[in-house]
């Protein structure tokens, strides 16, 4: 978040105006609360330099005006030196703009502790401002663009995490990750799926990383990987080494030592079953999310990624809004909605 030019900071400051309107936007969102605090950072002009930065920007507007003011009736000489006047000062207000906002203010917060510390960072004064400013919290880990499976084990057992059954699931720890202000600051849901991903694999996994499995039916975890890294879903689960369930043991046979009918009927020997006939297969499916107002066009996008795009190209997706209201909806609000609506291409909308 870059914050307004009003909104200066000095290092050290904890109770400037850009620690002020952080801490306003930290906690509330349009909507309300806001959910995921350790998702966002700050940009902030640098107290020293903002007097520096409205002059030349004043020195600006004034030239512009100059300009584009036809009334005056410029010579062409005059022009040329407005026009030129105009250029300069737009690469001084640009060069000032990069200079002035330098302060990243980050928040931090410990377990169990009421209040947030705001820690300071200041950037380089060249490049796009949310590129360098990205770039340098990386550098400090107050930002993280790339992380590890090793490091997901250490959150783990550090902030005991874990669940009473040894496992956590996937968007539950990302929540975490978004929610908490003790925990690393990670740049993106894409950052912990990758770290997922690529989680060692090697013959040291069980000390450093952990198994995952792709859901829980009640008794026993179901598409358990220990020793293979693969892609996660949300509804995936992280299980620590020390429950990761042993697989059975199949004893090896010879064409020589067949088991008796005894064995062959228990299921511990023989070929694999034979696959489900596709005449008996479900042929359809259905399900119903209700959506978040606020956080409806994230869940689309996940529902999109992980359920309806791995169900082939004979999908049907129907969004239903429903809304009411106890002082009932006025004129304006009718009139704007439904208008909206059908240039949406709503099939039917109405109000009751």
């Amino acid at each position: 978040v870059i914050l307004e030019p009003g909104a200066t900071h000095s290092p050290n400051d904890d109770n400037s105006p850009a620690v002020e309107l952080a801490a306003r936007i930290l906690a509330l969102r349009d909507a309300g609360p806001r959910v995921n605090p350790n998702l966002v950072v700050f940009l902030a002009a640098a107290a020293n330099r903002l007097a520096e930065l409205r002059a030349a920007a004043r020195m600006y507007l004034a030239w512009k005006s100059i300009v584009g003011d036809q009334s005056m009736n410029l010579t062409a000489h005059q022009q040329r030196q407005a026009d030129s006047k105009l250029a300069e000062t737009s690469k001084q207000v640009d060069s000032l703009i990069a200079e002035t906002f330098t302060l990243a203010i980050t928040p931090a917060k410990q377990p169990g502790q009421r209040d947030i510390e705001w820690q300071t960072t200041r950037v380089t004064a060249v490049g796009d401002l949310a590129k360098r400013t990205s770039d340098k919290l990386s550098s400090e880990e107050k930002l993280i663009g790339t992380y590890s499976g090793v490091r997901i084990r250490m959150d783990l057992d550090r902030r005991e995490l874990w669940s009473e059954r040894g496992d956590i699931a996937v968007h539950k720890l990302w929540e975490t990750y978004a929610r908490f202000c003790y925990m690393p600051r990670l740049a993106s849901r894409d950052v912990l799926y990758s770290a997922i991903a690529n989680r060692a694999t090697t013959l040291t996994w069980q000390q450093e990383t952990f198994a995952y499995a792709e859901a829980h039916d009640s008794q026993r975890w179901v598409g358990v990987h220990a020793d293979k890294a693969v892609p996660p879903a949300p509804s995936g689960l992280l299980i620590h080494p020390d429950h990761v369930p042993e697989a059975p043991d199949i004893p090896d046979s010879s064409p020589d030592e067949l088991p008796d009918d005894r064995e062959r009927s228990s299921g511990t020997t023989g070929p694999p079953p034979k696959p489900e006939p596709a005449d008996l297969r479900p042929t359809q499916f259905y399900a119903h999310f209700s959506l978040d107002p606020v956080r409806c066009i994230k869940q689309l996008g996940e529902i999109a990624d992980h359920v309806s795009s791995k169900l082939g190209d004979n999908v049907e997706l129907v969004l239903e809004v429903r809304a009411t209201s106890e002082d009932g909806f006025d004129d304006s609000t009718r009139r704007t909605v439904s208008e909206n609506a059908r240039s949406l291409g709503a099939e039917s909308s109405e109000f009751e």
